[in-house]
């Protein structure tokens, strides 16, 4: 019996989500976002009108 509790404690703790291993691609896609938002931006400045 104690064993079977054991194998059902260890699955749990599998099934948790780590959000440690999502912050790198969280980053990454947060940056895309606002990376190409500030891109869109400095054109927007350097052609002198709001051309989207």
């Amino acid at each position: 019996m104690q064993r079977l509790r054991r194998v059902k404690k260890q699955r749990s703790l599998k099934q948790k989500i780590n959000f440690d291993t999502m912050a790198i691609p969280v980053a990454f896609i947060n940056g895309l976002f606002f990376g190409g938002y500030a891109l869109r931006k400095i054109r927007q400045y350097w052609e002198g009108g709001p051309m989207d």
